[in-house]
């Protein structure tokens, strides 16, 4: 079995994705991370001047958007690694190295993309806080709508950033599910539909973001 459970990289879920984990116990988790970014979520020595300037304004609105939910981002994602580690069952990171592809993408963009992505992003980078939190529960209750916007607004960065990098962690969870028997893919809840579309004909289960943020507030609580 291959579960997928979807995550958001600034909602407050670290505990709840290691809860699912720990209590459904599988023989391998694998994580949409790459070892570049895992590395730098670890040492917590990420440069904030490295990268070009889209880049370093849209981290800047995640970790505003982060900041918001009471987490940080990328912390769900080595929740995984942590519970893996506890529980002493191998991880995998599973995602494209970022920084190549991220490269890529911009050179690929025409110059009309180029202002639209910048508007896009710096428009975001100032929204107040109660906006913010819509445009984020927005997201959570619908993922399928927010992507579509997205590919209509922007449909190559939705072909480089999200189909391409689908297909790449969807062929990495299909090999190692040839070694592993029940394996916990840990993947942005934008990725959800496409993995599960390159993965059909093995069984499948998931776990979307608006559950995983159920159970969070149930630990939070002390229900669970």
């Amino acid at each position: 079995m291959i579960t997928l459970v979807g995550i958001g990289h600034v909602f407050s879920i670290k505990k709840a994705v290691k809860y699912l984990i720990k209590i459904r116990r599988p023989n391998a988790v694998c994580i949409e991370l790459d070892k570049a970014r895992y590395e730098i979520l670890e040492s917590g020595t990420r440069d904030e001047q490295e990268g070009p300037f889209l880049m370093k304004r849209l981290r800047k609105v995640y970790d505003k958007a982060a900041k918001i939910q009471g987490a940080s981002v990328g912390e769900e994602m080595m929740g995984a690694v942590e519970a893996a580690n506890e529980m002493n069952i191998p991880h995998y990171f599973i995602d494209v190295e970022a920084s190549p592809v991220v490269s890529s993408m911009l050179k690929g963009l025409s110059l009309g993309q180029k202002i639209k992505l910048a508007g896009s992003v710096l428009t975001t980078s100032v929204l107040p806080k109660k906006q913010l939190e819509e445009g984020l529960k927005k997201v959570e209750e619908d993922p399928e709508f927010a992507m579509e916007q997205f590919e209509k607004a922007f449909p190559t960065l939705k072909r480089d950033l999200v189909d391409y990098r689908d297909k790449y962690m969807a062929t990495r969870i299909r090999e190692l599910s040839q070694e592993y028997s029940d394996i916990i893919a840990v993947v942005g809840e934008g990725h959800m539909s496409g993995i599960l579309k390159n993965l059909q004909g093995l069984p499948l289960n998931e776990i979307h973001l608006k559950e995983v943020k159920g159970i969070a507030e149930k630990i939070e609580n002390g229900e669970i």
